[in-house]
């Protein structure tokens, strides 16, 4: 029992590891809320706050991520130490949109909790979605 306690201090000591147990804790009980929508829907619905709420943590988190992201980015340099230059490229570029995607977050953050005015939000968090998303795919890729 000690040895699995030990495990996950070490997980939730490091930002890597806290950041995987929030988003499990927030897409499984995210999934759980639609499974009892029908037939347990005050369930669903706590179950769908604590889902947000670890999604919110998650976001407020993402706002101190630049410089871990930049020391990452600037020991990776342009990829040659991957096995082949396709997956340097990938990583290389996949680097430059977090970079682009760090700043987008934290404006659309800013919007969300009224403490920036813009005269287009949703655009903001269109282009926040989109680095996201390419983000996401280039990882995969990878």
């Amino acid at each position: 029992m000690s040895k699995m306690l030990n495990e996950i201090c070490d997980m939730l000591d490091g930002y890597t590891g806290r950041d995987k147990i929030i988003r499990t804790l927030c897409y499984t009980t995210k999934l759980a809320s639609g499974l009892y929508a029908q037939s347990d829907p005050t369930k669903a619905k706590k179950l769908a706050i604590f889902s947000s709420k670890m999604s919110q943590t998650r976001a407020t988190l993402r706002l101190f991520d630049d410089l871990p992201m930049l020391a990452y980015s600037l020991s990776y340099g342009s990829g040659s130490k991957e096995p082949d230059r396709w997956m340097g490229l990938i990583g290389f570029v996949t680097n430059l949109i977090d970079h682009a995607y760090y700043p987008v977050d934290k404006i659309c953050w800013l919007i969300e909790h009224n403490l920036l005015n813009v005269d287009n939000p949703t655009r903001w968090d269109t282009i926040n979605s989109m680095l996201w998303v390419a983000s996401i795919y280039l990882n995969l890729m990878k």
